[in-house]
């Protein structure tokens, strides 16, 4: 870090001699090692480590950006002459620019976010070994895709010259595994993960392994059914990539482009009322926390949707100010949190007469500016109000904007993840079947 501390200090030493108006780098270093098992062998390592390093040049509105993995035999003016060059050749950009002095995070906050455990590959291996273990004691389970245990540390550091020098470290943990069952034209795989920056907030590895072995036992002998219209039940796991869709259409950069069905949109009344979505990026020991964002802005936890009513736009620093709106440090979901709803998940799938409660989705077909929406689906079908047999091969399709003002949160929200969501109904959906 060092070398990294002197690179960032001589560009802001020697930028103006450049004739340069702004500058500012950006580093990051990763470390990360994954061990994976199968049939409770080892079967493969890997570890890496990378260094990145991103200077920007800004110029009378213009904007060059200078990449590079290796400053070991570069002069920090070398990259200010090559970046004064190519600033000039740049077309304006009347949104660039670096963010006011005020905006930047000069007071970093402690969020919890480094794992000072240490872990040797046994002991990874050790891990995924338990989960694969557990997974396979399940008499369905005939056969194993393996076991992963992951850890990883990134680094980042932004120096700039609105007087902006600060970084932080995060780790990650994860395990998951993946089962099949069933054999011949009769076999169903599924999976468990769990994640975590800390090794001690991970859920057990016999919880996972056991986890993944249950969910592919329940999809065997699944059916097909016929097309139709039906309420829909999306489990946690599924129902954050519908919220998802939504943060996509709810970025600055989308609602300045006029690419999203959210256009016009703030302050009006998008979910029920009682619903309340927020952004959490200073929420310690969060998957998706960080002090500051990608650009050095400092971060706060702020409402999405408040009471059912569309409050705030996820922004960066070109698109807030393409929309006229003050920078809120929340470029992307940080820790997103569709609060829980009253009802358990019982209890609501008790009222439901016809219906399919999805467990996992495929593909993609999602239109942003119209919010058609439609993809591949498997799960179990739900008959007055019991949970039946599995279904495999529907695609389930709607509109984003009516599934937003239709959804039904349930009681049972874990927040273990960077978007997080209880399990949610959507009355009135089409499925397409037989």
């Amino acid at each position: 870090m060092k070398k990294v501390y002197d690179f960032g200090n001589d560009i802001l030493d020697n930028y103006k001699s450049f004739n340069i108006d702004d500058v500012e780098v950006i580093t990051s270093e990763n470390i990360s090692l994954s061990v994976k098992s199968r049939q409770q062998k080892l079967e493969n390592i890997e570890r890496s480590e990378s260094f990145n390093i991103g200077i920007n040049i800004y110029k009378d509105r213009k904007k060059a950006t200078i990449s590079s993995n290796n400053i070991d035999s570069t002069d920090a003016k070398e990259y200010l002459e090559k970046g004064s060059a190519m600033v000039r050749s740049m077309p304006i950009d009347e949104y660039s620019g670096l963010a006011d002095k005020k905006d930047y995070a000069f007071e970093i906050e402690d969020l919890e976010l480094e794992d000072t455990t240490q872990l040797s590959e046994k002991q990874l291996l050790d891990q995924a070994l338990l989960a694969e273990d557990a997974m396979l004691k399940n008499k369905k389970i005939t056969n194993s895709e393996g076991a992963t245990r992951s850890f990883s540390k990134n680094t980042y550091n932004i120096i700039n010259s609105r007087g902006f020098n600060a970084k932080y470290s995060k780790t990650f943990h994860s395990i998951s595994s993946i089962a099949i069952a069933g054999s011949d034209t009769n076999m169903q795989r599924d999976y468990e993960y769990s994640a975590a920056t800390h090794a001690s907030d991970l859920l057990l590895a016999e919880t996972v392994g056991s986890q993944a072995a249950k969910r592919a036992a329940s999809r065997l002998n699944s059916k097909k059914i016929k097309s139709c219209t039906l309420d829909v039940i999306f489990e946690p796991r599924v129902a954050k990539s519908i919220l998802s869709s939504f943060c996509s259409c709810a970025s600055g950069t989308s609602i300045a482009r006029g690419t999203s069905f959210l256009n016009n949109q703030l302050n009006t009344l998008i979910f029920k009322k009682n619903i309340n979505i927020s952004n959490n990026p200073k929420l310690k020991r969060g998957i998706g926390s960080a002090p500051y964002d990608s650009s050095g802005i400092k971060t706060e936890n702020i409402s999405i949707i408040q009471d059912g009513i569309f409050k705030n736009y996820f922004l960066n620093i070109r698109s807030a100010r393409q929309l006229k709106m003050a920078i809120n440090g929340n470029s992307s979901p940080s820790n997103l949190i569709l609060n829980k709803g009253d009802q358990d998940i019982e209890t609501i799938t008790k009222n439901i007469k016809n219906g399919f409660l999805v467990t996992e989705m495929l593909g993609m077909s999602f239109n942003p500016i119209n919010g058609d929406y439609s993809r591949g689906a498997t799960g179990f079908k739900i008959e007055n109000g019991e949970i039946t047999y599995p279904v495999s091969e529907v695609t389930i399709a709607g509109n984003l904007a009516e599934m937003l003002k239709n959804l039904i949160p349930a009681n049972d929200l874990k927040i273990s993840d960077n978007i997080n969501s209880p399990s949610i109904l959507i009355e009135g959906m089409t499925l397409a079947g037989l």
